[in-house]
């Protein structure tokens, strides 16, 4: 639980959203070619036409989901004829959780809890039809969704949507930080004839590039001076040995905070080290692929 800060002390954030994961940055040149190619492969959608599948691969923490969120908040600031639904699959793995997800994104409000499965999907596809809208939705952490099968559902039931509701059109981004998995040799050939996909290689980061990227968050989010160069090099190092930029964010906000509520203006090592040993401490979601 957060403590209060001492009375009349200044806070050291100048705006704490920067740290959390619900931030979107823009890609950046350390990811411009990525977020170049994904919006390519979008780009069809655009025109109101079905918009090409692709997925995002690469280790934890290396900028797929902030990537396709960044090209999802363009698309909705261009046009409201291409409608992109972020569904974390560590949240929302089941059919109708996505659905769901995707009908009030659509709808402004959840789909009501008495109606039926095949009722959310037409009145998604009515949304669309009367919106004159395509669909695109990322499946982030796909491997969440369960056994084979079930992930070959869940895309059978969206990319064939137009088979039971002509018109509708749909496509898919599914990131994947297992590289051990294999998605398309686990998808069926009727799944994988609609699917096709366009995989997007997201590589572990240089440690000049996390030193940038955490340095541009400093910049953004704290009051000048908190955090000096070699505390700052500390957190690099620590991030760079995760392979996850995650790492370093949440070391950042965590020793920050612990300055803060010690009523100091700049943050030590000491800090760092202290942060780091509660996040370790802390449970980490597994992501698990369940073979069928």
């Amino acid at each position: 639980m957060e403590q209060d800060q001492p009375h009349g002390a200044p806070t050291l954030f100048q705006d704490a959203s920067v740290f959390t994961v619900d931030y979107i940055p823009d890609p950046g040149p350390y990811r411009m070619i990525q977020a170049e190619e994904l919006a390519f492969k979008l780009r069809p959608g655009m025109a109101g036409s079905t918009p090409g599948s692709v997925i995002c691969r690469g280790p934890p923490g290396t900028g797929k989901t902030a990537c396709v969120r960044a090209i999802f908040s363009e698309i909705e600031a261009l046009t409201s004829r291409f409608v992109p639904v972020y569904v974390d699959c560590r949240v929302d793995w089941t059919e109708h959780a996505i659905f769901s997800r995707i009908f009030s994104k659509l709808a402004g409000r959840p789909p009501a809890e008495e109606i039926a499965e095949w009722e959310v999907r037409g009145a998604i596809a009515d949304l669309l039809w009367e919106r004159k809208a395509v669909l695109v939705v990322c499946l982030d952490e796909i491997v969440c969704l369960g056994s084979r099968s079930e992930i070959n559902h869940m895309l059978y039931v969206l990319l064939r949507m137009y088979e039971s509701y002509p018109g509708t059109k749909v496509g898919v981004v599914a990131t994947v930080s297992d590289l051990s998995y294999n998605l398309p040799a686990d998808l069926d050939a009727c799944v994988f004839s609609v699917f096709h996909p366009v995989e997007i290689f997201f590589p572990p980061l240089y440690a000049k590039e996390i030193r940038e990227i955490l340095r541009e968050r400093v910049q953004q989010g704290l009051a000048p001076g908190v955090v000096p160069a070699k505390v700052l090099a500390l957190v690099v190092e620590r991030t760079r040995e995760r392979g996850d930029i995650r790492v370093g964010l949440d070391l950042l906000k965590r020793a920050v905070t612990f300055a803060e509520q010690d009523g100091r203006r700049v943050v030590t090592q000491e800090d760092v080290y202290t942060a780091h040993e509660s996040s370790v401490m802390e449970p980490q979601l597994q992501v698990i692929h369940a073979p069928e």
